[in-house]
């Protein structure tokens, strides 16, 4: 969760203030910069899908790649199969046109305006 709030907080307002962070500006000779929007993942009310089925895949070999992260986790790929399952059911319901069988990552995109 900590992860998550200080990354939305270097977001908004951070990135787009050229005073938050000077070293970046002097140092690194990085302008600060606006991000249009913050995709989240697991929101209870998602509004965007992606059907990610021809790259499912590549997914679950980075995720195995990452054994120190997953490995113990049971049935890992059972339950991302369920999330993304769960997904393409929002997504129909929300008029997306996707296959019963198709995997699909639901995400609530916020804009930063």
């Amino acid at each position: 969760m900590a992860a998550g709030e200080a990354a939305i907080q270097a977001i908004y307002p951070d990135a787009r203030n050229p005073f938050a962070h000077p070293t970046l500006l002097n140092d690194e000779g990085l302008d600060a910069w606006t991000v249009r929007e913050v995709w989240l993942m697991a929101d209870a009310n998602p509004n965007h899908w992606v059907d990610v089925t021809a790259h499912l895949d590549t997914k679950f070999a980075a995720l195995d790649a990452h054994a120190s992260q997953t490995a113990h986790m049971d049935d890992m790929r059972g339950m991302i199969t369920q999330w993304m399952k769960l997904g393409a059911e929002t997504a129909r319901a929300n008029g997306m046109d996707v296959p019963a069988d198709a995997a699909v990552e639901a995400f609530r995109v916020v804009s930063t305006g």
